[in-house]
């Protein structure tokens, strides 16, 4: 299924294990450095950043961006039901699951939240607040209390999507979600306006948050720079933004299951929708298996420190994103590097009707050496546990003193190491 990123790989000059004990020691390492080393905090501060791009400058560049992603929005909703329904063929499945969920994702780590200028969603709850404010309604505030919730709920729709349904990838099928989303989108913009669209749908909360780790970001209505992670110390975590998170992160872990010989054994000999529902379990297990263990890291720091549970659940829920990019960039790197190739070739043949607009359409994708993938892999679970590492110690010498900062750390360690370990046995082992 095109939604699965797992691709092949070569033997690796390690064995699987050797990785493992490699990857924990790396991890183990980095927090006794950053104990060492880094005791007073030093995201907060560095999150100011400085002015990179003024107001004056972006603020055309983000509407010509807006113009372009929500035209390239319609365009996808036409092809949905005008062209082929055959997913290798038609446009939206590769630009709704590999341009859009992977590629800004990687795009929102390593640079900024380009998302949120090419956001389609959130235009078209600017043109539903705008309709209303018209029609003489002026937009309330929208229920109380849920916080990202709404969020975390579409996103468990969309992974049911991308990973269970029988038919998740169906241009006719993904056309159906994608008009309930609309809806939902338009009837929201009236009501709350598009404020309550920018702080509850699932992407458009997951790629800001993801976006605050990178270097650029969006300051004083232009675009400044600050050094990578350090916007994760003032990223706002709310009610549901941690859960928000380790759906994801549970979501990845049960793609790779699924994908890996034990997974196979597993659902093997299901099909359609028998299989879909018990893959909805396996993904429900695998969130609750990742919550469970952030919430022992969580637990110990409530029983090292006088600080509430949930106050803690929050307070160290930054680590999670550095996690969460890792996982998207070890998982998904192959299918992007190989999707990416044919939606540049399907453009010349958007709706799969034997067009060539453009030239190329039956081009030949390039496939990198996958020898090179499982070390991009490695690489990238590496750097995204060690970020987690940085991010939580920075949150503990904040909020702790100093003898207790260290010690509050020692379960979250274990968990950084358990999901790390966790993460390269699902990759490597499919």
């Amino acid at each position: 299924m095109l939604a699965h990123g797992i691709g092949e790989r070569g033997d690796l000059p390690l064995p699987l294990y050797a990785f493992s004990w490699g990857l924990g020691l790396a991890i183990v390492l980095s927090f006794v450095l950053f104990g060492v080393a880094w005791t007073e905090p030093k995201l907060r501060q560095a999150a100011t950043g400085r002015g990179l791009v003024p107001a004056a400058m972006a603020r055309p560049l983000r509407l010509g961006m807006a113009a372009i992603g929500f035209a390239f929005y319609l365009g996808c909703l036409y092809a949905a039901f005008a062209g082929t329904d055959d997913r290798a063929l038609n446009i939206l499945p590769v630009t709704f699951y590999v341009v859009v969920w992977v590629g800004m994702q990687l795009v929102a780590g390593l640079f900024g939240d380009l998302w949120a200028a090419l956001n389609p969603i959130d235009t078209l709850a600017r043109l539903s607040e705008r309709i209303g404010r018209l029609v003489g309604r002026t937009p309330t505030a929208g229920p109380s209390g849920l916080g990202h919730w709404p969020a975390v709920g579409g996103m468990l729709i969309f992974l049911f999507y991308e990973l269970s349904h029988p038919d998740g990838a169906g241009p006719r099928t993904l056309g159906r979600l994608l008009l309930v989303h609309a809806v939902v989108t338009v009837v929201a913009g009236f009501l709350w306006g598009a404020a309550w669209v920018r702080f509850n749908e699932p992407f458009t909360v997951f790629f800001d948050r993801i976006g605050a780790m990178a270097p650029i970001f969006a300051r004083q209505g232009g675009l400044g720079i600050r050094p990578p992670v350090a916007g994760l110390a003032t990223t706002p975590i709310i009610t549901g933004t941690v859960a928000l998170f380790l759906v994801v992160i549970g979501g990845t872990s049960f793609d790779g299951f699924s994908e890996s010989q034990l997974g196979r054994d597993v659902f093997g000999g299901r099909t359609g929708w028998e299989l879909a529902w018990v893959e909805l379990i396996g993904l429900l297990a695998s969130i609750a298996l990742v919550s469970g263990l952030y919430a022992v890291g969580v637990w110990w720091t409530t029983r090292v420190n006088t600080i509430g549970f949930v106050e803690s659940w929050r307070a160290f829920g930054p680590s999670l994103i550095p996690i969460a990019f890792g996982y998207g960039v070890a998982h998904y790197f192959q299918l992007l590097s190989d999707e990416i190739q044919s939606w540049f070739f399907r453009l010349s043949d958007p709706l799969g009707q034997g067009w060539d607009l453009f030239g190329g359409a039956d081009g030949l994708v390039w496939r990198i050496d996958p020898d090179v993938v499982a070390w991009v892999q490695v690489a990238a679970i590496l750097v995204g546990h060690v970020g987690a590492v940085m991010v939580a110690h920075d949150r503990a010498v904040d909020i702790f003193p100093v003898g207790k900062s260290l010690q509050s750390q020692f379960a979250m360690l274990f968990v950084m190491v358990a999901y790390s370990t966790l993460g390269l046995w699902l990759l490597l082992s499919a």
